[in-house]
């Protein structure tokens, strides 16, 4: 079994060269948090155009388990944010939200001040180094949902996508409190083509925490409402990488949002795992016409608890017609 986790390279850091010159190549970052103790993760989330010069960046707090926007505990949704002077390993934008890598693929700082009394200061450490998509393909799983998925790991990476486990140190003031953050979450970077319409995502990217010492990921292609192929993912023990080999997801929903994970693993070391997931909270948004319904989870496994998040992503398109068919209701 070949050792995973030494594809990304120090530029990959940094903006990469667009594949052509429409607009809709886009590079984004994503770094989050978590508070179990609340029931409350945290995101803050840069989309670039850089063909266009433009960023979107929206900043997300939730904890309740209502799903509509107006129980958010914080929303900031910037669009057409001019890109600053510098690169993706350090810079600032208008908005407040500052990211600076400290550590060359180990440590970054994530600042945000909304300038109305609302700021973070997190320093995350990786708890692993950071992979490639490349390197997380299940073995007969097909393709990804999203394009970056689908990349052919024999040739050089024009598109790519980067996940890392990092621990979440420092302080979030919201809403005139003082929450202290001190628990793993996942940070992410992409960079690929991708279309605002009719691109067909349709799946979850999953991650559960038991501690600083085992971590899951799980992205899935999600071909019906409740049921998922995991197509890429990996265990964490420790600073150590596990691919996995083979996975499935089930989920059960209300409506369109899910009360309950629960996912079949088998790792490449040939040990399997029943992960089961309740999201405690969780939160709708509407982008590109995707429609996501993000949360947080408490996980189990094997009597232990974990917590993490739930990410689930579909077309808006099929939504639609899901419901004009009498499928769902709204």
């Amino acid at each position: 079994m070949s050792k995973i986790g030494s594809v990304i390279q120090h530029r990959d850091a940094k903006f990469h060269t667009p594949t052509d010159d429409n607009d809709n190549w886009c590079e984004t970052n994503w770094f989050g948090f978590t508070i179990p103790e609340e029931r409350m993760r945290g995101s803050a989330y840069a989309l670039f155009r850089t063909n266009l010069g433009v960023c979107r960046s929206s900043i997300q707090v939730s904890s309740q388990a209502e799903k509509h926007i107006l129980a958010l505990d914080y929303l900031r949704d910037d669009f057409h944010i001019r890109i600053p002077s510098g690169d993706l390993d350090d810079f600032h934008l208008s908005n407040g939200l500052r990211v600076k890598m400290t550590k060359p693929m180990e440590e970054w700082i994530v600042e945000f001040d909304d300038g109305r009394g609302n700021h973070w200061n997190l320093l995350q450490t990786a708890l692993m180094p950071p992979v490639s998509v490349t390197e997380l393909t299940l073995p007969d799983s097909g393709a990804g949902y999203a394009i970056f998925q689908r990349h052919d790991p024999s040739t050089p990476m024009a598109t790519g996508h980067i996940d890392q486990t990092m621990q979440v140190e420092g302080e979030v003031v919201l809403n005139g409190r003082k929450y202290q953050v001190d628990f793993p979450s996942n940070r992410d970077h992409s960079w690929s083509p991708r279309r605002e319409y009719g691109h067909n995502l349709m799946g979850n990217f999953d991650e559960a925490h038991f501690g600083r010492d085992l971590s899951f990921l799980l992205q899935t292609r999600n071909d019906e409402l409740e049921h998922g192929t995991v197509t890429h993912g990996y265990l964490r023990e420790g600073s150590e990488v596990i691919p996995l080999k083979v996975g499935v997801g089930r989920y059960r929903f209300e409506n369109w949002v899910i009360r309950e994970l629960k996912y079949e693993i088998e790792d490449a070391k040939g040990r399997s795992y029943r992960l089961k997931g309740e999201p405690v909270s969780c939160v709708e948004a509407y982008q590109a016409n995707a429609f996501t319904v993000t949360g947080m989870v408490r996980w189990t496994l094997e009597g232990e608890t974990g917590w993490g998040d739930f990410k689930w992503h579909w077309d808006v398109q099929k939504m639609q017609a899901a419901v004009r068919e009498g499928l769902f209701e709204l």
